[in-house]
């Protein structure tokens, strides 16, 4: 792995975590320049966006239960998607905890096919939402814009989508892109995984050169 940076980078034992944790320091950096202190808020994001996700789907199974009992008068589908949602969300809100209060193992290569910032999430949601909707419109009779079931129907159906794209998509890329600046804030406000990051910034060393621990 290389390291990009903008100044000739100090070696790490020299400087303070302090200093590589400072916003002034990461504002005179290029953006895509690599660190340690970057990759563990990158890998860091990337594991809480996905259990968030999950705490997400684990609510929406719940709910999507709740709906199907009341439109169906039947109380079987409540238990069974209810309970697996329930299920999964408590163990994916366990996970996304530990992972909020470890450092994350950077060695392993995290794969992020979706958006990786908020804004790119809302384009690809606001795109999705208007192709279906678009299918919709052309495909539907005309009778079925003065039917109040069908058009119930399309508003459920949307609203399940919705729901859907937003635990999916933009929760994990809301958390991807503001994962530096939640590094930042736990290592200030956590003593507990300070020292985790003091002990890494004692120990680690860049395999490839002489790269600083930070920025951040």
């Amino acid at each position: 792995m290389s390291y990009q940076s903008g100044p000739a980078p100090l070696y790490h034992s020299d400087r303070s975590l302090d200093y590589w944790l400072s916003p002034e320091l990461s504002a005179i950096t290029p953006t895509n320049a690599r660190s340690r202190l970057r990759e563990l808020a990158s890998a860091r994001g990337a594991y809480m966006g996905a259990w968030a996700a999950g705490i997400g789907f684990g609510g929406f199974l719940v709910l999507l239960g709740v709906v199907l009992t009341i439109r169906l008068g039947t109380l079987v589908t409540l238990p069974a998607l209810g309970i697996p949602g329930a299920a999964l969300a408590v163990l994916c809100g366990i996970y996304f905890a530990r992972v909020q209060n470890r450092l994350p193992r950077t060695d392993r290569a995290l794969v992020n096919r979706g958006p990786g910032n908020l804004r790119g999430a809302l384009s690809f949601v606001a795109f999705v939402l208007l192709v279906f909707t678009g299918l919709f419109a052309f495909t539907a009779k005309p009778s079925t814009w003065q039917d109040p079931g069908a058009l119930l129907t399309l508003v459920s159906v949307l609203a399940f989508m919705v729901s859907l794209l937003v635990v999916g998509i933009i929760v994990p890329a809301t958390i991807a892109s503001r994962s530096r600046e939640s590094l930042r804030r736990k290592a200030a406000t956590d003593p507990h995984f300070r020292a985790l990051l003091e002990q890494d910034l004692a120990t680690w060393r860049d395999p490839y050169g002489n790269a600083g621990y930070g920025p951040l």
